[in-house]
């Protein structure tokens, strides 16, 4: 019983981090999709498009090596804000110019941002639960990333 109000008490306490994480996956599954149908609009090459959306994942190598190094030196909130605020910026960047490399480059960031934001949480989460509750508290963090 106690075990179960102190992982209770860890999830109300983290619920904005939850719900934060599940409105960024969102946008992340969103731009995602829409980015390659919107390429496709623009009239890039299906290889270009293959490239462009391939940017994305050589940032979330970069990013999964640069961001526990943010972390140790200013803290899991700023480096959560200024990674959401940087994917941002990225992703309205690529509705003002339509350009392969901008847009490669863009996702190249996208991919760091969203590499750091899971780091991020998935380390701010452990560092708040305990042994007895981190496997059920990450566990509802799975399921907030699934679902967004």
């Amino acid at each position: 019983m106690v075990e179960m109000r102190a992982m209770l008490h860890e999830i109300k306490a983290s619920w904005a981090l939850l719900l934060g994480i599940g409105f960024i996956m969102v946008g992340n599954g969103l731009q995602g999709t829409l980015l390659g149908v919107r390429a496709s609009l623009e009239g890039f090459e299906t290889f270009t498009t293959g490239i462009i959306m391939s940017f994305y994942f050589s940032g979330m190598l970069i990013g999964s090596i640069l961001t526990p190094k943010l972390v140790a030196r200013v803290g899991h909130i700023r480096v959560f804000a200024a990674l959401a605020s940087t994917a941002s910026i990225a992703i309205l960047l690529h509705s003002i110019y339509i350009n392969p490399y901008t847009w490669s480059l863009m996702r190249l960031v996208t991919g760091i941002c969203f590499s750091g934001l899971f780091v991020v949480t998935e380390s701010w989460l452990n560092d708040r639960a305990s042994n007895e509750n981190r496997g059920a508290i990450l566990s509802i963090y799975m399921v907030v990333v699934t679902l967004g």
